[in-house]
């Protein structure tokens, strides 16, 4: 079941990566149709973030798997609390979205929230192909 959880880890740190890269599509798809006639529709807007709307949730559902995993390897107590973090961050990131929608001067927040799902399943994953329990401590000085 390690083995599992290692590679859902690693599937859904690149899922992390490629939602990153749909909303940088989304975000340039908008700029050029905007250059192409000086406005943009709504429909013609989402249909650029479509990919990263509907991926996002299937991120948050990856994140939900990999703590299910988490509990059926017991890996350890701080595995599975931050294999818990996952799902709690994403769904942050879903209610940032939605507030970002309405106020958007707090959409950054959102992508700082990105930022930090990328670092966490970077960071799971890293520490499962290490066989690492918990997060790295620093080393002390004798």
């Amino acid at each position: 079941m390690a083995m599992v959880y290692r590679w859902w880890a690693t599937i859904l740190t690149l899922a992390v990566v490629v939602q990153i890269g749909f909303a940088g599509y989304g975000a340039f798809n908008a700029a050029e149709k905007v250059e192409d006639n000086d406005s943009i529709s709504k429909k013609s807007f989402d249909d650029g973030f479509d990919l990263h709307t509907g991926f996002g949730y299937l991120v948050f559902l990856g994140g939900v798997l990999l703590f299910l995993i988490a509990l059926a390897t017991r890996p350890g107590r701080k595995r599975v609390l931050w294999s818990l973090a996952v799902p709690l961050v994403l769904a942050l990131q879903i209610v940032l979205a939605w507030i970002g929608e309405s106020v958007g001067a707090l959409g950054f927040l959102h992508v700082i929230n990105a930022f930090v799902v990328l670092g966490l399943v970077g960071s799971l994953t890293g520490r499962a192909w290490r066989g690492e329990a918990g997060p790295a401590r620093a080393a002390t000085a004798p």
